[in-house]
């Protein structure tokens, strides 16, 4: 009987699960959705307008709105919602699935693969075919071209990039083409792709039909055919790379903190100051500061970062805004003290929104383990949100050497902070919208683009590709072995009357 019942139930499940994965929305229930999100929009995001002109998203509002009258499948919905997030072209508005949409059951793209040139190439496989070895160009993925589908990628995700800027949303694309294929043309059991071998002298077009593989499958082949060539380095680790010119590293991979109970970031300082010490005691004359794939964190943290090279007291931000309608998701009735914190926090700004207390907070640099030598930063377009602070600072200040491909956050600010996810009623679908607009404490003159552009810009070649090669370390290291400097270290001298 308990067998019966067991089945059944599974039976139940299997056919829920269905129903849910296939859901189609109501003409109704779309629009529903569809305005609901434009209103939370309207009400919480502070960067409506400030991209696109407003006039332009109410126009792309109304055709979408419009355009909504016939029953809608949720995957459709979800491409179809798409545009209106997208048009806000903010890094930190981020469109999700519901919940339970991408599961342990998903079946991914099986291979890692980047740009070189112009052409896309397997770095990682782990497909049970394993002639698909590290350099295989990939041409096609189900009668596409792998670049109309990355381009397709790019335009419709713009997490992690502010603006127009590209390179943000083609390191995240790409970094997680798997991710993103799965999540917008829906995961399949299997896939037909045309590809050419590596050091193949014919050149020949070959075609396969592949499995596509679980999350769990994946990690695991992974672990099994690449262990041997991951080189982990963690968070504000040091590492000694050339003893003649005296150079280190400095990874920099985020600015959160690994403890989850620390609100004062108490051990995040402690890891700063004993890299930096670390940096003293070796006497190092070049550090590479390395931001590649930082994401950003707390902004407190990429102060403190700075502290080691500042050359004088600064901020990091000029303003920090909120639109009204923000307070009513910081002060909860949950918590007592809220209302309290906000008041201490925020003040009215005279236009209807409320301004931080606390933006003009200013930090001064460090003394004793203060770092003189010269400074090259590795950046690329994952180089995101409190990661683009440190580097907009930097460069407003004078200081370091630049290297890589412009970074994915603006050299102006943006908009982050506090954080609501609001899910639309009926798809579920889920969007995170951020609520405060934060300005960088920097000159616009001293700006070299929209983002914080590379003094010397390095791209991956087939050459890196197949020998995995950290080409950005590579060149700043040819660089620092010819002294090539962009910014000298600067010398903060006591001021004196003018004779």
């Amino acid at each position: 009987m308990k067998q019966v019942i067991v089945v059944c139930l599974i039976t139940i499940f299997v056919q829920l699960a269905g129903a849910v994965s296939g859901q189609t929305l109501t003409p109704s229930e779309a629009r529903e959705d569809i305005e609901f999100l434009k209103r939370r929009l309207d009400q919480l995001h502070p960067a409506i307008g400030h991209y696109t002109p407003r006039a332009r998203y109410e126009r792309l509002y109304d055709s979408l709105y419009n355009q909504l009258n016939t029953s809608v499948e949720y995957l459709h919905f979800f491409r179809h919602v798409s545009p209106l997030v997208s048009a806000l072209k903010d890094g930190h508005t981020n469109l999700n699935h519901r919940r339970s949409y991408i599961d342990k059951h998903t079946r991914y793209f099986p291979f890692f693969i980047r740009d070189a040139g112009t052409g896309y190439f397997v770095t990682h496989n782990v497909s049970a075919d394993t002639t698909l070895r590290r350099g295989t160009e990939l041409l096609t993925i189900d009668g596409r071209t792998v670049a109309s589908i990355h381009q397709e990628l790019m335009e419709n995700d713009r997490s992690g990039s502010d603006g127009d800027n590209l390179t943000g949303r083609r390191q995240w694309s790409l970094h997680q083409f798997a991710d993103y294929y799965a999540a917008w043309f829906s995961a399949v059991d299997s896939l037909t792709i045309t590809y050419r071998l590596a050091n193949d002298s014919l050149r020949l077009i070959r075609k396969t039909r592949i499995p596509c593989v679980t999350l769990q499958q994946f990690r695991a082949t992974m672990q099994k055919r690449y262990s041997h060539e991951t080189e982990y380095h963690s968070n504000l680790s040091v590492r000694v790379v050339d003893t003649l010119s005296r150079t280190a590293v400095l990874r920099v991979s985020t600015f959160m903190g690994a403890k989850r109970h620390d609100p004062f970031q108490l051990a995040y300082k402690r890891r700063l100051k004993k890299a930096f010490r670390q940096i003293q005691d070796q006497k190092i004359e070049n550090l590479v500061v390395d931001l590649q794939h930082n994401g950003g964190g707390m902004v407190l943290n990429s102060a403190r970062l700075l502290q080691y090279w500042m050359p004088e007291k600064f901020t990091i931000m000029q303003r920090e805004q909120l639109k009204k309608a923000a307070r009513a998701e910081l002060v909860t009735r949950w918590n007592p003290f809220s209302a309290l914190q906000f008041s201490m926090q925020y003040k009215s700004d005279g236009r209807g929104g409320f301004s931080s207390r606390s933006h003009k907070r200013q930090f001064r640099p460090r003394r004793t383990l203060a770092y003189k030598g010269n400074l090259y930063f590795l950046m690329n377009g994952a180089s995101f949100s409190a990661a683009t602070s440190v580097l907009a600072k930097s460069l407003d200040a004078g200081v370091g050497t630049f290297v890589g491909e412009a970074c994915g956050g603006a050299y102006w600010g943006d908009f982050a902070g506090h954080f609501k996810t609001v899910t639309l009623p009926n798809s579920r679908i889920q969007v995170r919208i951020p609520l405060k607009k934060l300005t960088h404490a920097v000159d616009p003159e001293r700006a070299n683009g929209f983002t914080v552009e590379p003094d010397y810009t390095v791209g991956r070649t087939y050459d890196d590709l197949l020998h995995n090669r950290d080409y950005t370390l590579t060149k700043t290291l040819e660089l620092i072995r010819r002294g090539f400097v962009a910014r000298k270290p600067m010398v903060v001298r006591p001021l004196q009357a003018s004779r």
